[in-house]
């Protein structure tokens, strides 16, 4: 059984504002893996070339940014009792600012002149402030488990400050303000967009998902304590000292945040393979290999490897993959969670709500994911063998759009059995 004790279920917002989300982000990584199968080996010679930029803003803000804002939303009321308010205007308002955001901001980019790149930056961060400042407010009346509201505090304080850098380099970009060494200030942004913000995310819902979905041990109790806190001032500091030019110092923390991700990513390989629930659906594997994805970026930046690897496998290997799995999880149990308070409302129990298990092809989500490692694999590989660069780009627009099949299939079983329950009450037998 699922363990869903000390949900609040019934604060959840209406099932309609987290899948509008979940079913605008596929469209994304469809749009970068169909601008890497154009490109192809040219996109991947540095990740200053404009279809990079580009590629790295449709995942980064358009998937991964909408994913992680529909999922907070939904997470927060659930897990830790805390509605967000006016939660229906702040998820319009943020999943259109966001959707415009990444289109403008990536095509600014990838070539587009600079202003489609400022409406584009503007957009999206007006779209992060109209979500961040009810999220926080959420947050300080949050009350939960402890561990993975410290996550989620730290994840969206991370967020603020990667689009208040983000920010900052458009205006450099701009010709408005000038900064010293602009790489560096680059890095940064990186830092925190990809260890705080989609780091930190990860470790909370790891920490709340796994022991409920899969029936796993908990995390270690000094991890759920201490580890979010110690990521974010690390790289305060790792930032701080990098920008001022303090290599050493700069380095030196920022491999030991790497060493505590790849901590945590072997912690949480053993807790999945302690799970009471010994059936490997496609969730779990996606996260074996967005955490072996994690380990494999660790070593590579330990090694001192091109940063075109390790930003592959982190956004790609981590943020493309395990969000995938986890809508496999979250959207069919929101489906059948809102069908079951509307059936109790409507009285009408002659129709058979379909159970969980059944909202989902098992046989195409496999698919899904044999399509994302084959992608991941064949990026990885590119960097070395060039001609692989356009299969890589097309098996990851595939597995996009199997994805994106997939959750509009869920979603229109919903709105059917939302019509039927809905309608008068039947004398007929149970439907199924």
């Amino acid at each position: 059984m699922m363990g869903t004790g000390g949900l609040s279920l019934d604060q959840a917002p209406p099932i309609d504002v987290p899948a509008r989300f979940f079913l605008t982000a596929p469209l994304f990584a469809i749009a970068a893996g169909l601008l890497l199968a154009w490109q192809g080996p040219t996109l991947l010679i540095s990740r200053w070339m404009p279809g990079a930029l580009a590629a790295t803003h449709l995942i980064a803000i358009g998937y991964l940014g909408l994913i992680m804002c529909g999922a907070l939303l939904q997470m927060l009321p659930v897990v830790a009792g805390a509605p967000v308010p006016a939660v229906r205007l702040v998820g319009t308002a943020t999943h259109l600012l966001l959707t415009l955001g990444a289109a403008g901001l990536a095509w600014g980019l990838a070539g587009g002149g600079p202003t489609l790149l400022w409406m584009g930056a503007g957009a999206a961060a007006l779209g992060f402030l109209v979500f961040v400042v009810p999220l926080a407010i959420a947050l300080v009346r949050a009350r939960g488990a402890p561990g993975t509201l410290l996550a989620l505090r730290t994840a969206a304080l991370a967020l603020a400050l990667t689009v208040a850098l983000g920010l900052l380099l458009v205006a450099v970009l701009q010709g408005w303000i000038r900064v010293a060494e602009h790489t560096r200030w680059v890095d940064t942004h990186a830092a925190w967009g990809l260890m705080g913000w989609v780091g930190l995310l990860v470790v909370g819902v790891a920490i709340q998902v796994l022991p409920m979905f899969y029936v796993t041990p908990a995390f270690p109790a000094p991890m759920r304590r201490w580890f979010a806190p110690a990521v974010l001032v690390g790289i305060g500091v790792a930032s701080a000292a990098w920008i001022l030019g303090a290599d050493l110092v700069g380095q030196s923390v920022f491999g030991a945040i790497t060493l505590g991700f790849f901590g945590f990513a072997l912690i949480t390989l053993r807790l999945i393979k302690r799970r009471e629930r010994p059936r490997l659906d496609p969730t779990l594997l996606h996260w074996w290999a967005a955490m072996l994805s994690l380990c494999g970026a660790a070593l590579a930046w330990a090694f001192a490897a091109p940063p075109t690897l390790i930003g592959v496998l982190l956004l790609v290997g981590v943020g493309v993959g395990l969000p995938a799995g986890m809508l496999f999880k979250i959207l069919p149990f929101l489906t059948w969670f809102h069908l079951q308070h509307r059936q109790l409302a409507s009285g009408r129990f002659d129709l058979r709500i379909p159970h969980m298990g059944s909202l989902l092809s098992t046989r195409w989500a496999r698919v899904q994911f044999g399509l994302h490692l084959a992608a991941l694999v064949l990026l990885v590989c590119s960097l070395w063998v060039p001609v692989l660069a356009r299969p890589a780009g097309i098996a990851l627009a595939l597995a996009s759009l199997v994805l994106l099949v997939l959750l509009i299939g869920v979603a229109r079983t919903y709105r059917r059995f939302a019509a039927l329950l809905r309608s008068a009450p039947s004398k007929a037998g149970p439907q199924t």
